[in-house]
């Protein structure tokens, strides 16, 4: 089914896959990448991403209303673009299953103690799956209140974490003698900022989204500063050295600190955690789409809720091989390096294809 959307709805679907799982411990990881500068090498890290989030903005908008798949048969022929497919599929894959058990366990280790994480992972995976069963419109509409909640909540959240905070805490703020430091720690901070391949998977009317590249970048730029944002009030409020000691960092500040004059909303660790889930079930929704989608397209045989239900089984068996959360959280290091491959060179092989086809368009 062809999707007509517009360049605004691109953009929270942006914001709906990238601010997911990732957030949650963003303070403590910039914070044994660079103490209180950290936040610098994430802002260079947010402008890398702008210009990649540009080039695959751009393949899909000069490759109208077509996928990755589709696009790629044209220009590199069938077998480049199984292989490219099948390296999509399971990074897709992958992410999905790991980043639904790495939730899962956070949720059971902070608020739902007693909850074995089967049962949470489970209820992920019926509402992820429902929204891959809707298709890709559903799961915008999802993503377009979703995200604005999540804005909205994410900006409060940090003014009044500052207002218990200390300036002293997050100074200094930038330190000359660190800049290689600064930029040795990119590779570190990938994963909060991954998720803009799913562009791949979204077919782009032109006609409607003629200024499509500004609304995915300033996205991009604006999830960038939403997290330098958040950075430093948590670093605030407890400075370098508790933080990079605890782990789920913005969920345990937050647990520790009551607004009395917010009354029975006072206990910003609950409305944090309710935020979380919604970004969680965007960001899952949208890998699953991802994987459904390609998935759809090489095995045009099947039906699409034969292929979900076959992908979602799969994942929860996937999904048990770690034995531990640290396990789960190196696989998921580890597969975040690898995104190289999907968001960066992939895309510019097709991308240099198309230059040399003159297959391409301004935007």
């Amino acid at each position: 089914m062809k999707n007509n959307i517009t360049s605004r709805q691109v953009s929270f679907v942006l914001y709906g896959i990238i601010v997911g799982y990732g957030i949650i411990d963003l303070p403590k990881n910039t914070a044994e990448v660079g103490g209180t500068g950290g936040w610098v090498s994430l802002f260079i890290a947010t402008i890398i991403f702008i210009v990649i989030t540009y080039m695959l903005t751009y393949l899909q908008y000069v490759h109208e209303d077509k996928t990755i798949y589709e696009y790629s048969l044209q220009l590199v022929g069938k077998f480049l673009t199984y292989v490219f497919t099948f390296v999509y599929i399971i990074y897709f894959f992958l992410f999905f299953t790991m980043i639904n058990r790495i939730s899962s366990e956070t949720m059971t280790n902070t608020i739902l103690i007693k909850t074995p994480v089967k049962y949470i992972s489970i209820l992920f995976y019926i509402v992820t799956g429902y929204a891959a069963a809707k298709g890709l419109n559903t799961i915008i509409r999802l993503c377009q209140i979703y995200g604005a909640i999540s804005i909205g909540f994410s900006i409060i959240f940090s003014l009044i974490l500052f207002t218990k905070g200390k300036l002293v805490n997050i100074t200094p703020i930038f330190v000359t003698n660190d800049i290689m430091v600064y930029f040795k720690g990119i590779g570190k901070i990938f994963l909060p900022l991954i998720g803009m391949e799913i562009l791949t998977v979204i077919p782009i009317k032109k006609n409607n989204n003629k200024k499509i590249a500004r609304y995915t970048t300033l996205m991009v730029g604006v999830i960038g500063i939403l997290y330098i944002f958040i950075i430093e009030s948590v670093l605030s409020v407890t400075g370098v050295e508790p933080i990079i000691h605890i782990k789920a960092s913005v969920f345990v500040v937050a647990k520790g600190i009551d607004v009395y004059s917010l009354e029975f909303l006072r206990r910003l660790d609950g409305i944090y955690i309710f935020i979380w889930m919604l970004n969680i079930v965007c960001s899952l929704s949208l890998w699953n789409y991802g994987t459904v989608t390609l998935t759809s397209k090489v095995f045009k045989g099947i039906r699409p809720s034969i292929i979900i239900i076959f992908i979602i089984i799969l994942s929860y068996i996937t999904s048990l091989i770690p034995k531990s959360i640290m396990q789960v959280e190196k696989f998921i290091t580890y597969l975040s390096y690898a995104g190289i491959m999907t968001f960066f060179i992939i895309p510019f092989i097709l991308l240099i294809v198309t230059k040399v086809k003159k297959n391409d368009k301004k935007i």
